[in-house]
């Protein structure tokens, strides 16, 4: 896939791969459609506000110590770019000074338990920026799917959302929740469902159904659906970047022929989002026959 880059061997040879010109190949051929503008998980950072990362004499700055513990800037940097990586846009100035003291709080009350909540964090930000967009949405989706299981539960026991999903929720709120499925559909996802429809029809120069609508019929069918079908939609994020990095990669004629099959199938489709759908489920297939 063109989102992996090979590192450039010893002695200062040149990569095999040049993930920037790619980037600007892929511009230049989609120019005028969704595909001309990087979805932020491809971004070099993987974060929605760029890059989060911190100089490590910064990151060992100690902003708070009691009983023998101390919290450093590089625990509130990474909080931070934690809950941006799940809302998917970047905070406030504000949410983010509120995010920062709201753990300098819990660190004073209780310290070591504060750290060890702090500990799966550690390194977060270096990890996501060593993964390739694909990767990213499905580490994305699974730490969504859990932290907002754990808050719900959490709010069916009388707490409230913990400060950190409650700076995430303002961004990415969740639309419908399937506890019996432990499925949960977060805003951004029925987004990323709608782009997908956009991504597609521009195959066909073709324009979505007026967004609203599309979201109605969408979440309206979710009530009926099945585990399945629910679980699809939720991931519609992961969808969205592997069908994005499918097509970037295709070559003209492979290109053409998904052009006239989309064209065919939208013309004599009663409902479009089963086309997008399929196209889905296509690309995924051959970026999992890549992979191997």
């Amino acid at each position: 896939m063109s989102t992996q880059v090979s590192a450039a061997p010893a002695g200062g040879a040149t990569p095999m791969f040049d993930a920037e010109q790619a980037r600007g190949d892929a511009a230049r051929r989609w120019a005028g459609t969704p595909l001309a503008t990087e979805h932020w998980l491809e971004q070099a950072s993987g974060f929605p506000g760029g890059d989060v990362s911190l100089d490590p004499t910064e990151a060992a700055t100690v902003v708070a110590a009691a009983r023998g513990y101390r919290l450093t800037r590089g625990h509130l940097a990474e909080t931070v770019a934690f809950a941006e990586f799940l809302a998917g846009e970047a905070l406030t100035a504000e949410e983010r000074a509120e995010l920062e003291q709201d753990v300098v709080d819990e660190f004073e009350d209780s310290p070591k338990r504060a750290l060890r909540s702090l500990r799966p964090l550690s390194g977060g930000v270096r990890r996501v920026a060593a993964l390739n967009p694909v990767q990213r949405a499905q580490r994305r989706l699974q730490a969504l799917t859990a932290s907002y299981l754990l808050e719900l539960r959490r709010q069916a026991d009388g707490q409230e959302l913990s400060p950190l999903m409650a700076a995430v929720s303002r961004h990415n709120p969740v639309v419908r929740h399937w506890a019996s499925a432990g499925v949960v559909l977060v805003a951004d996802a029925l987004a990323a469902r709608m782009e997908q429809h956009r991504l597609v029809l521009c195959l066909v120069d073709r324009e979505i159904d007026a967004p609203a609508l599309l979201a109605e019929r969408l979440l309206a069918r979710a009530e009926q659906a099945g585990r399945l079908e629910v679980a699809e939609l939720a991931a519609s994020e992961l969808r969205l970047l592997v069908l994005r990095a499918w097509l970037t990669d295709l070559g003209t004629k492979a290109l053409a022929t998904v052009r006239q099959d989309v064209t065919r199938a939208v013309q004599s489709a009663l409902d479009v989002d089963i086309v997008v759908q399929h196209v889905g489920y296509r690309a995924a297939l051959e970026v999992a026959d890549q992979a191997d």
